[in-house]
This record gives C-alpha cells, sequence and structure tokens, in this order.
C-alpha cells in the first residue's frame, strides 16, 4: 500500500542512473523512466505507480523524458535537482504532480549547492522569470536583483555564502541571519523571491519533513512559499 506521501524525483539521466542504483535501490522500492523507453512501457509505468495500491515508494525520472504531457499526480513530493537554463522546463517538471486530479498537499523541494554554477544556472532563472513578470504586467514592482557584471561572473565559485541568491537581494526583511519581517499576505510561489520566506534554520519551517532531516552542515539555507490556501467546502 501507498503511504500518504510518494515521492517523484527527477533529474538528467546519468544522476538518475547514479542515484537509483548507488543510494535509492538499499533503501526505497522506486521505478525509473528515462528516454530510452518506448511509450508504451512509459505508460505502464506511470499507470502502475499512479495506482494506488502500488508499493513503489519513488519515480526516477529524467528531466528530457518527463518534461511535459505525463501524468504523475501519484506523488505529492517532487526533488529536483540540476536547474535548467531554461526556467519552463523546470515549471513543466512541476506540473508533472502539481495538476488537475491532485488531491494531496504538494511539495516542491530544489537542491541547489550554493555558490556554484548551479545557482548561478537558478539566478539566471530568476532574472528572466523577472524580465518575463515586467514584460506581461507592466504594473507589477518587479525588483531587477543582477547586474550585467553579476551575470558576467558565472563562473566564480563562492565558498563563503550560505546562499548567494540572497546575497543579491540585500534583502531588507532580515537581519543577522533573523527573518525579521514575513512576505506580505497575497504572497504565494508565483511571486519574486524576495517575498518568499528565507530560513537560515529549521525553527520557521512549516513543513515537518524537512524540518526532521535538517542538517546545518548540509542545508544552508532555505526558500519556502505556499501556492494557494485549500478552500474547504460546505
Amino acid at each position: 500500500m501507498k503511504t500518504k506521501s510518494d515521492c517523484l524525483i527527477e533529474v538528467k539521466w546519468e544522476y538518475s542512473h547514479i542515484l537509483s542504483y548507488n543510494y535509492i535501490a538499499y533503501i526505497y522500492q522506486f521505478v525509473r523512466l528515462d528516454g530510452s523507453m518506448s511509450i508504451k512501457k512509459r505508460g505502464k509505468i506511470v499507470d502502475s505507480f499512479n495506482n494506488p495500491e502500488s508499493s513503489d515508494f519513488i519515480f526516477m525520472l529524467s528531466s528530457k523524458a518527463g518534461g511535459c504531457g505525463l501524468n504523475l499526480i501519484g506523488a505529492n513530493r517532487l526533488v529536483m535537482f540540476d536547474p535548467d537554463w531554461n526556467p519552463a522546463n523546470d515549471d513543466q517538471a512541476m506540473a508533472r504532480v502539481w495538476r488537475d486530479g491532485q488531491k494531496k498537499q504538494c511539495y516542491i523541494y530544489r537542491l541547489i549547492s550554493t555558490g556554484t554554477l548551479e545557482e548561478k544556472i537558478f539566478q539566471r532563472q530568476a532574472h528572466k522569470k523577472a524580465l518575463s513578470s515586467c514584460v506581461v504586467d507592466q504594473e507589477e514592482d518587479v525588483e531587477r536583483h543582477f547586474t550585467a557584471d553579476e551575470l558576467r561572473d558565472l563562473f566564480r565559485i563562492n565558498e563563503s555564502t550560505r546562499s548567494d541568491t540572497h546575497d543579491k537581494f540585500k534583502c531588507k526583511r532580515c537581519m543577522n541571519q533573523i527573518q525579521i519581517k514575513p512576505p506580505s499576505d497575497d504572497a504565494d510561489c508565483g511571486c519574486d523571491l524576495t517575498q518568499w520566506h528565507h530560513c537560515w534554520d529549521k525553527r520557521n519551517l512549516v513543513d515537518q519533513l524537512l524540518k526532521q532531516i535538517w542538517r546545518d552542515d548540509v542545508i544552508s539555507f532555505v526558500f519556502h512559499q505556499r501556492s494557494h490556501e485549500q478552500k474547504k467546502t460546505v
């Protein structure tokens, strides 16, 4: 039988292979889908995982194979590695679990190695989304976080920061590594990252699972935000 939460892990194919056979296979029952599989085989794997009676806990998905069209509402926790240069591709990945028909609360985790090229790519995503938002909605005041010089600084590694992304915000809501002012009440996960919650430790986390696995030597910083509140029906 399935547990309350099942997990979708989306990575590039080579990382999928390494994770599945060198770590996950020893702990959890899982299935894996990549671009080498036929459409018929993919359909069988997806249907099996979405079955409430399935014992599979983790779905390993290649980002290239699962970017569009797959319905994986059997999972409600998505773990994303290695961000894509194109933010639309990562948005498509999120839509595999957070979509029509999903009845469970969803959690999306983006794992970024701070101070590295991964974080630079993530910053470029934020920059592109901010520019897009300015074009689509000229009335919205979107801060530009990254200068041309900072974009040219793409391949320099910063080993002394808890979050290079947060450093670039020059955040006015945080002081001495403490968030002293929460985001606005109407903020959601579609907002600019300056309007997300900023955490240097686990005290202000609402996700109990993330609280349980928090280790200071592994996790240095967390941005978190909700998409919307569940509406109660009478």
